[in-house]
């Protein structure tokens, strides 16, 4: 397994860790890995940083998080920055005809 996968696995196994999956849950919130994967290898790799991870019509792509594919997303997904700030990682299209992926991305 990759690393990456190690530690977020070896995280998720921690109690304190549980206890805080705990009381995101009442939020309706969870905990994710945000990544991508190596084009070559498949295999798990961090995002960049600046990189978003959008999903449009059940299909998954990376942009720069200025990219106006970013701008039409909602945020699902979000990651503390080195202590600074919160930072948008994955964002999936709007729900504008109360279907998923159905009204904004023409």
């Amino acid at each position: 397994m990759v690393s990456m996968v190690e530690k977020a696995h070896s995280a998720i196994a921690n109690s304190e860790v549980q206890e805080l999956i705990k009381k995101l849950s009442v939020h309706g919130l969870g905990v994710f890995m945000p990544h991508m994967h190596d084009p070559e290898t498949g295999d798990y790799a961090p995002l960049p940083k600046g990189m978003v991870s959008v999903e449009k019509d059940l299909q998954v792509s990376f942009h720069p998080s200025s990219s106006q594919e970013v701008a039409k997303s909602r945020a699902v997904g979000w990651v503390w920055d080195q202590g600074v700030q919160a930072v948008i990682v994955c964002t999936v299209c709007y729900e504008v005809s109360g279907q998923h992926g159905k009204g904004n991305h023409n």
